[in-house]
Parts: C-alpha cells; structure tokens; sequence
C-alpha cells in the first residue's frame, strides 16, 4: 500500500473536502443552468439535496472519516470501507444532479447506514478509547438522517401524509446537519479560541468521571431540538422555530466560548461567531415571515452551516498540513470567502422579499457562492495533500 493511499484512508478528508465543494457549486449553478435553458428540470428539490447530501455530506464524512477511529483508539477507513463510501456519494450527487431525487435519497439512506455501521462497530469493537460524549448526538443526527431519506425515497415519500413528509424532510434537510453540529462543535470549537473543551477526557477504555453527565446534557438539549421540529410540524412553526434558534444558542453560550472573550484571536473563530449569528437570525426570520421561510433559510444554510463547514474545513487542512501557526490571527482570504458567502445567503434571502428581481437574485446568489467556494478552494488546495513532518499522535485531547 503507497504513502498517498494511506494517508487518503487515514485522513478521507482530503478526498471528500474538495469534492463536497464542487457538489455544493454544482447544485448552486443548477439554477443559472434552469434559467438558462440549460436544464431540463426544476432544481427545486435537486438543489437541496446537492447541498445537503453531497456538499454537506462530504463534509460531515471527511471529518467523522478522520476524526473518529482515532478518538475511539481504532483503526482507520478499509480500502473497500472507502470506496464503498465513496462510490454511493457520487452516485447520489449524480443522481441528484440528474434530478432524480428518490434515487438520491435512497442512495443517501445506504451510505449513511454504511458510514454508521463503521463508527458505530469502530467504537464497540476493540476500542482503545472513549469518543467525546457529543458523538452520541452526532451518531444519532446520522441515524435520524439515514431513516428520513429511506422513507423520501421509498416510492417518492407517497404515503408518509403530511406529518410524515415533514418529519422526513426536517430530519434529513435539518437533523442530519443540527445534531452532529451540536454534538461535535463543544469538543472541537473550544480549540478555535485557545480554550479547553469540557468535552475532552483522557484517554480511557470506558466512560471516565464525568462522561455520562455530559451525555445526558447533550441528550436533553438535542431532544428539545427533535421537539422544535414536532411544534413546527403540529402547527406552531413560529414557536417551534425560536426554540431551535433557542437550543442553539443556548447550548453554544454553555459548552463552547464562541459568545465569550477568547484567549486568541483568530479568523476561523470569528468566521464561526458569524455564522452561528447568521444561523440564528436566519431561523427568527424564518419564523417571524413565514411567506419568505425559504429565502430566510438561506441564512441557516449558506452563511450559517455552510460557513463553519468550510471554517472547520480550513482548520483541518491547515492543522494536518502543520500549519496551525497560520490559523492565529487574520486569514484575509477566509474573510473574503466568508464576505462573499454572506452577500449570497442575503441575495437569496431578499429574492423572496422582492419578486420582482427574484430570478436574477437567484442567478446572483449562486455565482457569488461558487466564488466564495473557489477561493477557498484556492487558498487550500496545495495544502490538501501535505503532511507535516513529524508524526501526530492519535487527536490528543488538549492540543
């Protein structure tokens, strides 16, 4: 087995980073592409599972990919493990793409049940260590996620009824990315700010002193985020929506310093204090106008859980490549990218306050998002493949 093959199965990031992005971008310029007459189709349930199922995805599978088998004191992805991975994600993004969206849906219940079978069997098989108690939110998003797209692709979700169909779509669209992004940010948000996360113990076969507390916390708040979607599946979508702005903030302001005063200052973390800002306004406005929901959704996606995708992104590529020193104080190309994905979330946002520019608005939003996603891309791309010099230790706790 090569260097390279090793490092990729080790480290799936490097794979599945980049790739997600030119999913995301694709499934933005599908409505330039449908403006255009170049499109066969309505994107309008193809574009979010592009952005869901394969650039989000590839981002949740990069991270969890190299992440977890070192925190549970296993070992990496299997050669097959990958590919199979890596296969059924292409075929959901192509199938997506191609607008076919059951396909996509029941492709994206397999590969999530694959992936979850893996972490799942990786910390229960001859585990060496014990995850950060946030994982079981973050196993349990997958779960919910995997259920929610077997039943949309399942004869195109005919016979779920109207609550089913919401339950899906909010477990797949909403809790896939939520509950992994509750469960994971307390362990590795803390590092962006140079603070010690609650959530990292020493390394122990077993649940050491404290783990089940934090376990049972993140439980409670994650149910009452799985009860914000039952509010606003049972008629009360204002209440159910503040809820979850609620849940969020309020579990970030306790288990993570992103609203206190940091002990570095730097871009990523403050990329990240915008996005959750973005997320919550985005889930207010959602609530308080409910006729241009989607459009305030744009808030929550593209400059709110796009953003700190690609700012954990560009701290797990720059880290990997041992340049961590660069992650302290300003990164002007991430500002830039952040700036642009901030004018697309706001561009969408108003198309649906302002009819009469809507499809332009659209147009816009989408090249400004693939803008803001190529220069990412470009900042990090030669960082992708390095390797720093020295050899890390499996994620240490306190680093």
């Amino acid at each position: 087995m090569t260097r390279l093959w090793r490092m990729i199965l080790a480290e799936p990031y490097r794979v599945f980073f980049p790739l997600g992005l030119l999913a995301g971008m694709g499934g933005a310029l599908l409505w330039p592409l449908y403006y255009g007459h170049w499109l066969g189709y309505n994107p309008l349930e193809a574009h979010p599972r592009m952005m869901i199922e394969g650039f989000l995805a590839a981002f949740v599978m990069g991270f969890l990919g190299t992440a977890f088998p070192r925190l549970a004191g296993n070992r990496p992805w299997f050669a097959g493990e990958f590919l199979l991975l890596l296969g059924l994600w292409a075929g959901v993004v192509a199938c997506a793409a191609s607008g076919r969206v059951a396909a996509a849906d029941g492709g994206f219940a397999v590969l999530l049940g694959v992936l979850l079978c893996g972490l799942v069997l990786r910390w229960a098989c001859g585990n060496r260590d014990t995850p950060p108690p946030g994982f079981v939110l973050a196993l349990s998003g997958l779960l919910g996620a995997a259920v929610a797209a077997a039943c949309l692709g399942w004869q195109h979700g005919q016979g779920l009824g109207v609550s089913g169909l919401g339950w899906a779509k909010l477990g797949l669209f909403q809790g896939f990315v939520l509950l992994p992004l509750l469960g994971i940010g307390p362990y590795v948000l803390p590092r962006f700010y140079g603070q010690p996360s609650s959530h990292a113990f020493e390394d122990a076969p077993q649940p050491p002193a404290g783990w089940w507390p934090r376990v049972g916390s993140a439980g409670f708040w994650g149910l009452h985020l799985v009860a914000s979607f039952a509010l606003e599946i049972y008629g009360y979508p204002l209440i159910g929506q503040l809820l979850r702005a609620g849940v969020i903030g309020v579990w970030f302001a306790m288990e993570t310093p992103v609203f206190r005063r940091a002990k570095i200052s730097s871009t990523p973390g403050n990329v990240v204090r915008l996005a959750l800002l973005s997320l919550l306004t985005g889930y207010g406005a959602a609530a308080f106008w409910p006729a241009a929901r989607v459009g305030s959704l744009h808030l929550v996606f593209v400059s709110g859980l796009g953003l700190i995708a690609l700012a954990v992104g560009a701290r797990v590529v720059l880290g990997h490549a041992g340049k961590r020193a660069s992650l302290v104080g300003r990164m002007r190309w991430l500002r830039w990218a952040a700036g642009l994905l901030m004018l697309a979330a706001t561009t969408r946002m108003s198309a649906d306050f302002l009819p009469g520019v809507r499809v332009s608005h659209h147009i816009y939003a989408a090249w400004t998002w693939s803008a803001g996603g190529l220069l990412w891309f470009g900042a990090l791309a030669r960082w992708l493949w390095w390797q720093e010099d020295e050899p890390r230790s499996n994620c240490p706790r306190r680093r």
